[in-house]
Parts: structure tokens; C-alpha cells; sequence
């Protein structure tokens, strides 16, 4: 992703998740992580997403699209799983 695709910190509209998880080949722990970094830029840091804020993003992209609360504990395991492989 070149440019931000969310346009708020505060909610993520369905058309933006969707536009996150098509550019993320319908990865949503991909989504999440890179609406985590674009909601970082946004809120101008330059630091890396938190698990915190990856979580939040996850929540996120969920919600717009209907879905369940995510779990923080799992979304740690499948993100460190993820990062080994």
C-alpha cells in the first residue's frame, strides 16, 4: 500500500476494510497490520504499530465488516506465528 486507505482514527468504513483486506489478499492479520501503520502515520508517529494497536486495527476491520471482537491473546499468537515464518 502507497498511501493511507483510512481516512479516520476513530472508525473504518466497510468500503475501507474491504479496500484493506483486498490489498492484504484477504490476510486479515495483514489488513490489520497495515491499517495499524497507516492509523500510526495518521496520528503523525513514525514508530511501528504495538500489538496494541494492531489489535485495535483488528477490532477494527472486524466491526466494519460485521464480524466478532477479535481476542487479543489469540491475535498475539497469530501474529508471532506469523512473524516466525
Amino acid at each position: 500500500m502507497s498511501k493511507p486507505i483510512v481516512g479516520s482514527l476513530s472508525n473504518v468504513t466497510l468500503a475501507e476494510a474491504d479496500a484493506y483486506m483486498r490489498a492484504a489478499n484477504d490476510n486479515e492479520l495483514r489488513a490489520a497490520l497495515h491499517l495499524a501503520q497507516d492509523r500510526v502515520e495518521l496520528d503523525g508517529s513514525e514508530a511501528a504499530p504495538d500489538e496494541t494497536e494492531i489489535h485495535h486495527a483488528l477490532f477494527l476491520l472486524r466491526h466494519a465488516r460485521g464480524l466478532e471482537a477479535p481476542s487479543f491473546d489469540a491475535m498475539r499468537v497469530e501474529l508471532r506465528t506469523a512473524l516466525v515464518a
